[in-house]
């Protein structure tokens, strides 16, 4: 499918309710997801404008709960 950008990816974070914390250089974001399972991920504090590599997106993802890319970017889509 692709990939995205950091800013994406946080904003998905933040419709998930995972709150912020900060860790050295990292932000890691952890709570509960959407299917009721601890879920974190860490994200580099200057990576915001960034666009995450593939491989890394899919395994952040996966991290998250998400199935897939696609089940990511229709959750991105259809939660305001």
């Amino acid at each position: 499918m692709g990939t995205c950008s950091f800013r994406v990816f946080i904003k998905v974070c933040k419709k998930l309710g995972l709150q912020k914390r900060k860790m050295g250089n990292r932000f890691v974001w952890e709570g509960i997801d959407h299917k009721g399972q601890y879920r974190q991920v860490s994200i580099h504090i200057h990576a915001e404008g960034r666009d995450i590599p593939s491989g890394t997106f899919n395994k952040m993802v996966k991290d998250l709960g998400f199935e897939s890319e696609e089940e990511f970017f229709m959750y991105n889509k259809f939660n305001k």
